[in-house]
């Protein structure tokens, strides 16, 4: 199984290593937590650290502790969780996903890929960065995508060798983008040295494993 690229191909072994490499491991207690911020944040309210503390059955001053050690947290005036590892609030405008009525924002192409096996189904809207046409699909939490409007459509994606940081944004989520076709996948990473595309179906499958391996049991808790 490879990503597509007009040079090089990337194997998805490879980029699932690179994936394992940058994020590390957690342990029950940090998988418990990160599926419960990631679940309360989903009814699309700010996060409250008591909530998250009782959702994940932990103690108030470790889930405190947690979260301040942990990077790409995002809080509100109040001290509240409002963007998380790939999902916030809604607001961010370039990859929207609802979770039953509930509007919400992911911050790359490929989180709701993995989103959806922690959280439920979404239904995701984002436009192709080339054309700005419309692209939209169905999850579900199985990670089975349906109705999508671009079945043969492609994620941009950062090689490998290239450095992924804490700020999670700047460093990935700005080159991993969703595309119409690979034909408007390959103009734009023609044009941003270091990125390729993959397929959606290899895209799946790497959300897949980074899910099980990330997040453990705690996604069926």
């Amino acid at each position: 199984m490879t990503a597509e690229t007009a040079a090089t191909a990337v194997s998805v072994d490879a980029l699932d290593t690179a994936i394992a490499g940058a994020t590390g491991q957690l342990g029950e207690d940090e998988q418990r937590l990160a599926v419960a911020v990631f679940r309360l944040l989903a009814a699309g309210r700010p996060v409250s650290i008591p909530a998250a503390a009782e959702a994940a059955a932990l103690p108030v001053s470790r889930v405190r502790s947690v979260l301040r050690s942990w990077p790409a947290v995002f809080r509100d005036d109040h001290g509240q969780v409002v963007g998380f590892w790939g999902l916030a609030l809604a607001g961010m405008p370039s990859h929207r996903v609802q979770h039953a009525d509930t509007e919400l924002s992911a911050w790359c192409a490929f989180d709701p890929l993995f989103l959806a096996r922690i959280i439920g189904d979404l239904d995701v809207a984002t436009a192709d960065p080339v054309t700005g046409e419309a692209i939209t699909y169905h999850i579900g939490r199985d990670g089975t995508i349906s109705a999508a409007s671009h079945p043969h459509g492609v994620l941009s994606f950062l090689r490998p060798d290239q450095p992924w940081g804490d700020d999670v944004i700047a460093t990935f989520c700005h080159y991993v983008l969703h595309f119409a076709s690979p034909a408007t996948g390959q103009r734009w990473t023609a044009g941003h040295p270091g990125t390729f595309v993959i397929s959606l179906d290899d895209a799946t499958e790497l959300a897949r494993r980074h899910t099980a391996r990330f997040f453990g049991t705690a996604m069926s808790a």
